[in-house]
């Protein structure tokens, strides 16, 4: 058996542990895989993931900002770090803006993101940069004129900020 075969079966063992809900053993599956091919992203965005549904976020945002370091064309990487921000109760205004970037840099690289662009949006609310949120939310309506949440946050906006 090759490491790279071993490091397949690790990373392809740690998505179904993490599927299942089995956190502890994909977090020791995803380790390995690790271990096995360092310079990979997916075992790091994989274990960010787990992370992520345990809620430990320091550890979440670390491991996508490696799976990002090693691939910066992984479009849910950003996107999932960005949502790790807004998961913290209290992000700071600096946090909040770093998560723009993020959902920014995912619409980047996939320009019919539609829920990178109605968090992003989101955010520009917290921000109190209402037309920048209408702006954003324009562009979800163009990609999906159904969506539901963004005609609602766009509405809402237009009612309660920019009269």
């Amino acid at each position: 058996m090759s490491s790279e075969h071993d490091y397949k079966f690790y990373l392809d063992k740690g998505i179904s542990e993490t599927n299942e809900g089995k956190f502890d053993e994909a977090m020791h599956s995803l380790n390995r895989a690790i271990a096995l091919n360092p310079d990979s992203a997916m075992p790091y965005f994989s274990l960010a993931i787990v992370f992520h549904n345990l809620k430990e976020l320091e550890p979440a945002y670390e491991n996508y900002t490696k799976a990002i370091e090693l691939n910066h064309k992984m479009t849910d990487a950003y996107f999932n770090r960005a949502q790790v921000i807004l998961a913290d109760d209290a992000p700071d205004t600096a946090k909040l803006k770093s998560a723009i970037k993020d959902f920014d840099k995912a619409i980047e690289l996939d320009p019919k993101f539609v829920d990178a662009l109605y968090y992003k949006a989101v955010i520009q609310k917290k921000l109190e940069d209402y037309k920048g949120a209408v702006e954003t939310l324009d562009k979800v309506l163009i990609i999906d004129p159904q969506a539901v949440y963004s005609k609602a946050l766009k509405k809402l906006i237009l009612q309660k900020y920019l009269k």
